[in-house]
């Protein structure tokens, strides 16, 4: 073939003023133009040493072994490439036809708003041209294997089909007469090493020029036609689902309007990287107001989870932020990272310091900073991350939703329903967990064919909750009901204010504006006093049940520590957990974390009072519900009952009060012989609903032993057994009649 009817050979020179009508057309111009080139290099073996060893006189053949004749000319070889002269004249007239042709062609189809997805990589990635070049011969083997035929001859080697960097090297410098930018190529900080290439393929037996150039399959199935997410990246990486403006809810619409306009007006300037921190509660909305933001110019949002990533080793972290980069690259993407991990813990005097996960996410967002131009940064708190970095950052909070705003989110997800108030107010959920808890609860109803009720819900409610307090409390099944609890009027009427004060705090706290008045301290906190077995802990079960909210039991033992500092530590754990959840937490035997201060006569003294100051502190912070119990009212800190809003006392039970436990407590399926004079028992003994419930326990055990049903006798002689604990012995005389 003459070499000046290469170009014609090839190409079609009419259509060089045409657009390229598909991806396919055009990968058919750049493998002609390979296919030129090709035919230029073969042609001159060794890339013009005609005396360069043969294929027929090397080892190659065989591929097992070289002679002396062979090595020597291999040697000689490259003392005569040192006078080589480029391509003749005419020959490279021919290859810079054949550019012009392709050039023209893109130029053309740029301007009809068609890009060919080679050009797409190229420009995306910044491609310099001898990148571009090897690119082109990266993805050569992928679309015909007949190249590997190509690369074994020039290679001279049969275990060599692949290009490698060296061959790049060689032929660029060979067609082109260039030898400048293979410095990034050979040390793979170009591009096409780092964001393109399959870096598994990398093999240790080589040294870098001997390396192949081999395409990722996510590239090479982009560049031929197909732009599906990367699998291997599918475990922490994902497209955040498209924003529906048929699902928004008016809300927080002053955040979400300040990060619209921060992203559109720094998410498309390279100069400098930037991070957009946007915190708060998990579910709260973070990645959906950055998703809005994102969809409003047409662009997806890629959600990356860095725990997840980072859990996956430092080594492969760099390589994996490569391949994240080249899918938000081809997917046309914003990057979201989301750590949702806390970062801080208690450095034991109540003050933070950064935890062990801290340095691993600070280093792996350095190099992120160093890749991305500009990427969403999602944490549950205010990242301290980017602060005395070169990484421009900005912070904006997406605090807890008000009771009036997860109104709007009932009302959207369960429509009509006359509950949506009480929920709204009783369960503190994000906009995600009402969601959850709608679906939920519409599935319930329809398996139930019923409709949904204040019990499905809390029943949804439950569904979703599980123990975030870990060891530090305990879940206490609250099943009894106000039918249940047996205490005097006064005492009722005050915990039925107390479940008020939670149902309708919206209305008070919102509507009528006190909450602008009250900028702290907008928990609630009950202190429950009085004898033990009076009722205390039926009582906080009671108005758990009512709520529909958790009870969680607070372990004094996982709390306190003899160490300076751990038990500061533990509080600030316990209240960091409970905050945000649906829970009432329960202090039982309270006058143990809650006692008095005393005068500081040593440290222990001084740490003590340190720990009860700190104890204050977070009760005080706390906006959840606290209900405290003692037994010994009078060794409360009174800086505590300050901060308590409501004192029941809940005094021992009289005569009338004791009747009506005795009955009540008796279960109606106990099997009984003869009639029980509850009247007698209840006027001449002083006990608590407590001492009761365990007498006909017990009474019910003896009755049950002697196979018969209870009678009075069993119950004079549980008396008798629960009296002897005090220390008080009865005998027959105590119970009148019934005694003899």
């Amino acid at each position: 073939m003459e070499v000046n009817r290469l170009y014609s050979s090839y190409f079609d020179f009419a259509k060089v003023r045409e657009p390229y009508t598909d991806n396919r057309e055009a990968l058919s111009d750049l493998f002609s133009y390979l296919d030129l080139c090709f035919t230029l290099v073969t042609g001159a073996k060794g890339f013009g040493g005609k005396d360069f060893p043969s294929r027929d006189e090397t080892g190659y053949a065989l591929g097992l072994s070289v002679s002396s004749t062979d090595l020597g000319e291999l040697l000689l070889s490259g003392r005569r490439e040192e006078h080589i002269e480029r391509l003749s004249e005419e020959a490279a007239e021919q290859i810079e036809a054949a550019d012009f042709h392709i050039r023209s062609r893109n130029r053309i189809s740029s301007k009809k708003d068609f890009v060919p997805r080679y050009e797409v990589v190229a420009a995306k990635f910044r491609l310099n041209e001898f990148e571009r070049f090897a690119l082109l011969l990266a993805l050569s083997v992928e679309y015909d294997r007949k190249y590997e035929a190509v690369y074994t001859y020039l290679h001279n080697n049969s275990s060599d089909y692949y290009p490698t960097k060296w061959l790049a090297v060689k032929l660029y410098r060979y067609l082109f007469g260039d030898d400048k930018g293979y410095a990034g190529l050979l040390d793979g900080s170009s591009p096409l090493c780092r964001f393109l290439c399959d870096r598994a393929q990398k093999r240790r037996d080589r040294g870098e020029s001997a390396q192949r150039l081999t395409l990722s399959p996510r590239v090479t199935s982009y560049i031929l036609g197909r732009n599906d997410p990367d699998r291997s990246l599918s475990e922490f990486c994902r497209i955040y689902p498209e924003f529906e403006k048929a699902d928004y809810v008016p809300v927080r619409t002053k955040e979400h309007a300040f990060i619209n306009d921060m992203f559109l007006s720094k998410a498309f300037k390279d100069d400098q990287s930037f991070a957009f921190n946007i915190h708060g509660p998990v579910g709260v909305g973070r990645k959906y107001a950055a998703n809005m933001a994102v969809n409003s110019v047409g662009l997806t949002m890629l959600d990356i989870d860095l725990y997840k990533l980072i859990c996956l080793g430092y080594d492969n972290l760099r390589g994996n932020i490569d391949s994240i980069f080249t899918e938000v690259k081809l997917l046309g993407a914003i990057p979201c990272f989301t750590m949702d991990a806390v970062l801080t813990e208690s450095d034991g005097e109540g003050g933070p310091r950064r935890s062990p996960l801290a340095d691993k996410v600070q280093r792996a967002a350095e190099y992120i900073s160093s890749v991305f131009s500009f990427f969403f940064w999602i944490t549950p708190e205010k990242s301290d991350t980017f602060i005395g970095t070169e990484t421009r950052f900005v912070c904006v909070e997406l605090p807890m939703l008000t009771a009036n705003e997860r109104k709007l989110f009932w009302d959207r997800y369960l429509p009509g329903s006359e509950g949506n108030t009480i929920f709204s107010n009783q369960y503190i959920l994000t906009p995600s967990g009402i969601l959850r808890t709608a679906q939920v609860a519409l599935d319930i109803a329809a398996s139930e064919g019923t409709e949904i009720t204040r019990d499905i819900i809390y029943r949804s409610v439950r569904q979703q909750s599980v123990n975030q307090l870990g060891s530090y409390a305990t879940r206490i099944n609250a099943v009894f009901t106000w039918d249940d609890l047996v205490i005097g009027d006064d005492q009722k009427r005050k915990m039925k204010m107390i479940c008020d004060q939670v149902k309708y705090r919206s209305v008070v706290n919102e509507d009528w504006g006190f909450r602008k008045k009250s900028p702290y301290g907008r928990g609630l906190c009950a202190l429950f006093y009085g004898s033990p077995g009076t009722g205390k802990t039926m009582a906080v079960q009671v108005m758990a049940n009512e709520l529909g909210i958790d009870l969680y039991r607070i372990d004094l033992s996982q709390l306190s520590s003899k160490y300076i500092g751990e038990t500061q530590k533990n509080i600030s754990a316990l209240f960091d957990k409970a905050k945000n959840i649906n829970a009432m937490l329960f202090f039982d035997e309270a006058d143990s974390m809650f006692a008095k201060r005393s005068e500081v006569k040593d440290s222990n003294d001084r740490y003590a009072n340190a720990d009860t100051a700190f104890l204050l502190q977070k009760l005080e912070d706390y906006e959840g519900i606290t209900i405290l119990a003692t037994n010994y009212v009078n060794n409360i800190d009174d800086a505590f009952k300050r901060r308590i809003k409501f004192m029941i006392n809940f005094v021992f039970p009289t005569a009338d009060v004791r009747l009506t436990l005795w009955k009540k407590i008796l279960p109606t399926a106990a099997r009984i012989d003869e009639p029980i004079d509850f009247e007698f028992f209840a006027e001449n003994f002083e006990l608590s609903g407590s001492n009761i419930k365990e007498i006909l326990t017990n009474a019910a055990f003896m009755a049950a032993s002697e196979g018969g049903g209870i009678r009075n006798s069993h119950i004079i002689e549980a008396v008798k057994l629960n009296f002897s604990k005090y220390g008080k012995t009865l005998n027959d005389s105590d119970f009148g009649y019934l005694g003899k």
